[in-house]
């Protein structure tokens, strides 16, 4: 019987402060001080706490018995004063089977334990003052002022997140395979969103605990020593399949879109969270080159239109992939070796949020990219790209499915060659060690993902928006191709 417990305490504070100069006298005086003229200023204060108290009890019962209990008692200063504190069990058995007389008789069989788990977490991470009444300052006709930013909602609490999780541990042939199987269901409760309110109070959101959601999926871990003589193999894969659903809001609610006309990602209820919600692109009038989009009205017809107003906003894609994977490789081989690392994933979409303005047809002024090169230009031209027109919108409407593309990839991540010097040699040389290696990183990526790079992460999304602003690419700098060349010595 092993029994744990503590405490944890965790403060943050920031206090940020930015000051702008300009008219310096040359490039060599950098302080503020040598600036003609201050011309911005800001600065801001923010903070949270954490407290938790926990405890943990795992018992072993003949070492093929195995128990555990845990509680934590956390508290959150993001939260209304009277909600601040959440309690969190779980409980886990265990059973090795291998331990046990009758799998004697199953000599191939190594390994095989076989776990089941149930427990709660609680999610906090929401902005640090949500729960209250706020106030933003501004200037008005030269004087400053007060004006009110955020309705406090003095109820705020803990998301809660109970999963139900049962896997399978195994080995085969003296644990030359070996690997891991879970299955998990979570159904998560007192979702912690940001919910659109009346706009005539003032006010667009506000934070508060509302709706549920489940998770299910599998996961699989599966290593295995392949050859095992001379020439050595090791192999790893791993794969993750998730579904998700949003299965209810706030009675009467059925949706949450606080995208205003840049963001597709809302959340539905009967859909995965984040969807991608919008009008329907329908491609281009071959006979004067509008842009159309369906109309997807309540008779479910194949109608089009030019108007984009006219259009019906459906859900057009998502942004969570149906399943992730990887595969790693090792080769060994009289002191060479060799790593490889592959990664993939399939069946996300992508919002390319930045080509609305890319491929603009002329609406906007930025650069452009190639495909604009295809746009209509003649009575019968058939083509997916409208026609330019200087500084009118046609087709450049950021929610629609124009901009969506699909971000599934297969991506050699990583390899390494290298080669390790005999310790024979090495006694002459009187060194201990000399390895020579070449290494590549992101050489290739197998996709048709039509953006720079599909493994995207915006960096204008907040950490508290990242659950449902999800798969935007807005002008995300791809990953570059590094080959490194190196020499480890060791004296």
């Amino acid at each position: 019987l092993e029994v744990t417990g503590g405490f944890e305490y965790q403060p943050y504070s920031q206090f940020y402060s930015k000051v702008d100069g300009q008219g310096f006298p040359n490039d060599n005086l950098k302080t503020l001080a040598s600036a003609s003229q201050i011309v911005y200023g800001t600065s801001y204060l923010t903070e949270y706490r954490f407290l938790s108290y926990f405890a943990r009890a795992n018992y072993s019962y003949r070492e093929k018995y195995l128990f555990s209990l845990t509680g934590r008692l956390d508290g959150s200063s993001r939260f209304g004063e009277d909600e601040r504190y959440g309690f969190f069990p779980s409980a886990s058995a265990g059973w090795i089977l291998t331990r046990e007389d009758f799998m004697a008789s199953i000599p191939v069989v190594s390994f095989l334990k076989v776990r089941a788990s149930f427990g709660v977490i609680g999610n906090a991470e929401i902005g640090d003052f949500d729960y209250l009444g706020k106030y933003g300052v501004a200037s008005y006709n030269g004087n400053p002022a007060l004006y009110p930013s955020t309705i406090e909602n003095p109820d705020l609490t803990w998301e809660r997140t109970q999963q139900l999780d049962i896997g399978i541990d195994f080995g085969f042939f003296g644990d030359r395979l070996n690997g891991e199987i879970d299955y998990y269901i979570k159904n998560t409760s007192d979702l912690l969103l940001d919910v659109p309110i009346p706009a005539t109070s003032g006010i667009m959101i506000q934070t508060q605990n509302i709706g549920k959601m489940k998770n299910n999926g599998i996961e699989l871990v599966l290593n295995g020593d392949i050859l095992v003589n001379e020439f050595k193999w090791t192999a790893s894969v791993n794969f993750a399949a998730n579904k998700n659903e949003v299965t209810e809001l706030a009675p009467g609610q059925d949706i949450i879109d606080d995208g205003g006309s840049d963001i597709l990602n809302v959340v539905k209820v009967g859909e995965p969270l984040g969807v991608f919600y919008g009008a329907e692109y329908a491609g281009v009038d071959p006979a004067n080159g509008d842009a159309l989009w369906y109309v997807n009205g309540p008779e479910g017809s194949d109608a089009t239109t030019n108007d984009f107003n006219m259009a019906n906003y459906v859900v057009l894609g998502d942004p969570n992939p149906d399943f992730i994977a990887g595969f790693s490789n090792t080769f060994l081989y009289k002191g060479f070796s060799l790593d490889i690392a592959t990664q993939s994933v399939y069946g996300n979409q992508i919002n390319l949020n930045g080509d609305h303005w890319m491929e603009a047809n002329g609406a906007v002024y930025d650069n452009q990219t190639t495909h604009i090169l295809e746009a209509w230009q003649n009575p019968g031209d058939i083509t997916d790209v409208p026609q330019g027109r200087l500084g009118f919108s046609n087709g450049d409407q950021t929610r629609s499915s124009r901009y969506i593309d699909d971000g599934s990839y297969i991506r050699v991540k990583a390899i390494t060659l290298g080669y390790d010097f005999s310790s024979r040699l090495m006694k002459k040389a009187k060194l201990s060690s000399l390895r020579l290696y070449a290494s590549a990183y992101n050489l290739f990526t197998i996709t048709n993902y039509r953006g720079w790079d599909p493994e995207v992460s915006s960096d204008y999304v907040g950490p508290e928006d990242a659950n449902v602003i999800a798969g935007n690419d807005f002008y995300s700098a791809p990953q570059p191709k590094t080959i490194v060349f190196g020499v480890t010595i060791g004296l």
